[in-house]
């Protein structure tokens, strides 16, 4: 079979749809349970008004996010108003396509008719958007594509597939192209290469409605991140509540450190999990890792009556004291991000003397660890 197969979009590849002006939004493949709308047109018309299928509705130019408590297909709308008419498509007609492009003769894909669909793109093999119309099942010729909401302002392509989403026939095939001109007033165009005609009619409105239905996937569990502080010749250890397709990343949320259901980290720092669902993966929290699986992500971390700051608050002088421990300890302090701004190991510390005069103010936390015990306080930096 010659056709070409239409594959699932990866979203990384939006490079490819640059110039695209059609129709009036685009949601992004694969599609999760939040969706955030891509707007195509220029805010230049005089209202909005949005329906996002989920009961939820607005009335602004830039859509807020909206969200679908259930996997399934839902139908996004906007329709745009003028007190200037407008020119829009009105119908796309397939006049002719090749006849033997949409089907191999299998015994498995051997359509009598094809399943037509326009989409609003060049072609590609990994389109990152839905943008296309409803589909025509076993659609004989001419094949009448109503459409609406796709106004003419500035040229975009416009292809045919024939839509083969089963388990033997692969991907949809592609049945060619022609590029729709800005503010036509319709006409035949052709692809000769794919032996494909359409031909387009217009109209002039001042209310425009397009829709666009998609499939909504289930997004995958969010992870907690959860720490066991270590013990003797034990090291902490970093736990995920979900038993696979756990993935540790770094605090920029791509470098990869491993994977598995726990972690331990080597470095005090920020780590997140990903849970690694192919179609809609689901990241952690920002987990603000110190040593003694501390968390410093809390408003108000309690002073420990055997760690004292003074003073406190300070210009960035000031001292941390304790009794005194036998063995080697760690001071360590953190900012609000979970990063370690200073740290000084000591044998059988009794007090140590910081300087945090050059950062930012704010409040910091301070964690001592000794081979017994751990411990903390907070100091505030003032100017």
């Amino acid at each position: 079979m010659k056709n070409i197969k239409y594959s699932l979009a990866i979203f990384g590849c939006l490079w490819a749809l640059s110039a695209m002006t059609q129709p009036l939004f685009k949601i992004p493949k694969p599609t999760c349970q939040s969706v955030p709308i891509v707007m195509n047109t220029p805010n230049i018309y005089a209202s909005y008004f949005w329906d996002f299928g989920n009961g939820q509705t607005a009335n602004t130019y830039l859509p807020p996010v909206p969200y679908y408590n259930t996997a399934g297909e839902y139908t996004i709308s906007l329709t745009v108003t003028s007190p200037t008419p407008f020119r829009v498509l009105d119908s796309v007609i397939v006049i002719n396509h090749d006849p033997s492009e949409w089907n191999d003769g299998s015994a498995f894909c051997d359509e009598e008719l094809p399943d037509l669909f326009l989409e609003y793109l060049a072609f590609t093999t990994l389109s990152p958007f839905w943008v296309r119309t409803p589909t025509i099942q076993n659609a004989t010729l001419p094949a009448r594509f109503g459409i609406n909401g796709t106004p003419l302002r500035a040229d975009f392509p416009l292809s045919l597939w024939d839509k083969d989403d089963g388990f033997w026939c692969g991907a949809s095939d592609y049945l060619g192209e022609i590029s729709v001109p800005a503010n036509t007033q319709g006409g035949i165009f052709n692809d000769p290469n794919n032996q494909l005609s359409l031909q387009l009619k217009t109209k002039m409105v001042t209310s425009a409605t397009y829709r666009q239905t998609f499939p909504v996937n289930q997004s995958a569990p969010q992870p907690v991140i959860t720490c066991k502080p270590g013990t003797g010749n034990h090291p902490d250890t970093m736990f995920s509540n979900q038993t696979a397709q756990n993935i540790w990343l770094a605090s920029n949320q791509t470098t990869f450190l491993g994977n598995g259901v726990f972690y331990v980290p080597n470095a005090a720092g920020t780590y997140y999990l990903k849970q690694n669902d192919a179609n809609c993966p689901a990241f952690s929290d920002p987990f603000h890792y110190v040593p003694g699986c501390l968390t410093v992500d809390v408003p108000v971390v309690p002073d420990s009556p055997k760690l004292t700051v003074v003073p406190d608050p300070s210009d960035g002088h000031f001292t941390v004291r304790m009794p005194i421990v036998e063995g080697k300890a760690v001071c360590l302090v953190v900012n609000a991000l979970g990063q370690v701004v200073a740290e000084t190991t000591r044998q059988n510390p009794d007090s140590w003397q910081f300087d945090l005069s050059e950062l930012a103010p704010g409040v910091y936390h301070l964690v001592v660890r000794t081979e017994s015990a751990v411990l903390h306080a907070k100091a505030e930096v003032v100017k």
